[in-house]
């Protein structure tokens, strides 16, 4: 019994922080619009980056809509981790899928 009960509070917290933030990503052609929002509301200067893309080092700042694009060219279609960190020190993540079939 406990054990149901330790598991399901683990999926309580797990479902209620992903509900906090969200990280959207639309690949285009020359790289991705990337869309942080905190709490349901655009997350300004939030800070973005590429996890595992080498060549792909600099970070990125929303602006005041929680937007911010960042150019990535992908030789290889392929997944793609991007990180996201709040002014007030949230750290987020998420993969999103880039092809290198543009229509």
């Amino acid at each position: 019994m406990k054990k149901a009960q330790l598991v399901l509070a683990a999926a309580a917290v797990a479902m209620s922080t992903s509900a906090f933030a969200d990280i959207k990503i639309s690949d285009r052609e020359n790289g991705a619009w990337v869309t942080v929002t905190h709490q349901g509301a655009p997350a300004a200067n939030a800070t973005v980056s590429v996890v595992n893309l080498p060549q792909v080092r600099q970070k990125y700042q929303t602006d005041e809509n929680g937007r911010v694009f960042l150019p990535i060219s992908v030789t290889n279609s392929r997944s793609v981790k991007y990180r996201a960190v709040t002014q007030e020190g949230n750290v987020y993540s998420k993969f999103a899928f880039h092809s290198d079939k543009k229509r």
